[in-house]
């Protein structure tokens, strides 16, 4: 599942440096504008329905129909909200241009919801081979579709088709690769209705939460600061989508399969939690340092106005780390109240802090209601562990001082030496710059870790598991090279 995200990650960077070459940021700015109501409508009616098949113990065939069927109606009162609302949307913000684009990327959620419900059994067997391929395939078409029509016509509707054909081809693919003909039917809604209802409250208040800047901003800013604001967004957000949403199934998985032995439950919920931290707080900080380097280098000269946006941007996003693994976990406990409650104490911080930050100080102002609001989540995460595990939320924090204090160590290191790394403003240049910091600040932040985890007594976490996991790799790497045949 990581690989994949990794993979599609490139496959993103690459369509994103394509675009943004051939587009201005006001083509951007206007898709960003679109997808609010588009991202909200998706939220508030999310069906989380593959979640709920892979906690259940068995997953009877007449499953599979009820949770097609409830895709299938989501999908169609979703493209009815959302084009019911592009209009007086499109008059909101004077774009006379947004209701056939709203209109059209209504598709994109509606494709993605209706993907083959037989895909459950694999993430609850923990094989997620065909997520693989279809995580792949899906983004190599929106390369595919949205490069031709951006050299075409140089239009923002280069960018709604990508969204679009992702998830069409996936659904598509997931049905053709594994037959299934779906019988219409609600006689097993109530499997679903007690895990859902829940759920639908908390992605409803999450959607806000992550739209309530945008949508403030929309109507503050110009479709060309905007568009900056968007992409910046959408670097800043590059490691978590790659490396972290995908393993949150997985862990799903894991979770529900020793949800029935409390203390390896709490064991195994910490381990993954500084797990996170460890590999996405130092990620955040070189993003944050290197902003610059990575805008000139994926976005282009047009684009030096997101610099200064993506360097706080990634650092308002570093306290998520610290809560990112309450979510499969209180999926796996069926405890999804716990997640409502947590975006709700979320929203009440962001939302007053927004509004005023982003009427008095704009962006700064932004920044800050994202830094307390996800400061505030958090915290409350850890409180949700502490009932649901019994982990206290002091030996969480102090579980990951050894990641904070390598990455402080890094962060020191990395701004001592950032005129060494300067080597100009050409691609090449900028692409080395960046890999020396990364492999400087990566050798730096692995050796102090190391250290600190030997002065402690080495005790089990994530150092631990790394020094059990790596040699075994290695041999098995060893092990294919010594066969004949194989590379």
């Amino acid at each position: 599942m990581v690989v994949a995200r990794l993979i599609s990650r490139v496959i993103d960077l690459a369509l994103m440096l394509v675009l943004a070459r051939l587009l201005s940021p006001a083509d951007f700015g206007l898709v960003a504008i679109a997808m609010i109501v588009v991202l909200i409508t998706e939220a508030a009616l999310e069906l989380p329905l593959s979640q709920a098949l892979v906690r259940l113990p068995v997953i009877q065939p007449s499953f599979y129909d009820t949770a097609f069927t409830l895709s299938l109606l989501r999908g169609v009162i979703l493209c009815i909200i959302v084009c019911g609302c592009a209009f007086p949307f499109a008059h909101f913000y004077k774009h006379p241009g947004l209701a056939p684009l709203i209109c059209a990327l209504s598709l994109a959620p509606a494709a993605r919801g209706l993907l083959n419900p037989r895909m459950a059994q694999f993430a609850k067997d923990l094989n997620f081979k065909y997520e693989f391929f279809f995580e792949l395939a899906g983004k190599s078409s929106a390369f595919i579709f949205g490069t031709a029509t951006a050299f075409i016509t140089h239009s923002y509707w280069s960018i709604a088709i990508c969204t679009i054909a992702a998830p069409l081809v996936t659904t598509l693919l997931s049905y053709c690769v594994m037959p299934f003909k779906p019988r219409l039917t609600l006689s097993d809604w109530r499997v679903f209705a007690d895990f859902l209802g829940w759920i639908s409250v908390s992605q409803i208040i999450m959607a806000m939460n992550w739209q309530s800047d945008q949508l403030l901003l929309g109507r503050l800013m110009s479709p060309t600061q905007l568009g900056l604001f968007s992409n910046a967004n959408n670097v800043s957000n590059i490691p978590q989508l790659a490396l972290f949403s995908p393993i949150m199934r997985p862990l799903l998985s894991a979770f529900a399969m020793v949800k029935q032995e409390s203390a390896r439950l709490a064991r195994v919920y910490l381990d993954a939690s500084t797990a996170i931290v460890a590999v996405g707080l130092p990620l955040m900080v070189w993003e944050s340092m290197e902003a610059g380097p990575l805008v000139r280098l994926l976005l282009g000269a047009k684009w030096l106005g997101a610099i200064f946006m993506l360097h706080w941007l990634a650092i308002s996003l570093m306290p998520t780390f610290f809560g990112i693994a309450i979510v499969p976990l209180s999926m796996a406990l069926d405890q999804t109240k716990e997640l409502a409650w947590r975006n709700f104490v979320q929203f009440c911080f962001k939302l007053p802090t927004i509004i005023v930050g982003a009427l008095l100080f704009g962006f700064a102002g932004v920044v800050a209601a994202r830094l307390l609001s996800e400061t505030a989540g958090a915290i409350y995460c850890m409180m949700i562990a502490r009932r649901l595990v019994g982990v206290p939320i002091l030996r969480q924090i102090v579980s990951c001082w050894r990641c904070i204090v390598s990455t402080c160590l890094m962060t020191v290191i990395l701004y001592l030496g950032a005129p060494l790394a300067d080597f100009g403003t050409g691609s090449i240049m900028l692409a080395i710059s960046l890999a020396v910091t990364g492999i400087v600040g990566a050798a730096v932040y692995c050796a102090t870790l190391m250290l600190l985890w030997m002065a402690a007594g080495k005790p089990p976490g994530v150092e631990a598991t790394a020094m059990r996991i790596i040699p075994q790799f290695w041999l098995r790497l060893r092990g294919r090279a010594a066969k004949p045949g194989i590379p």
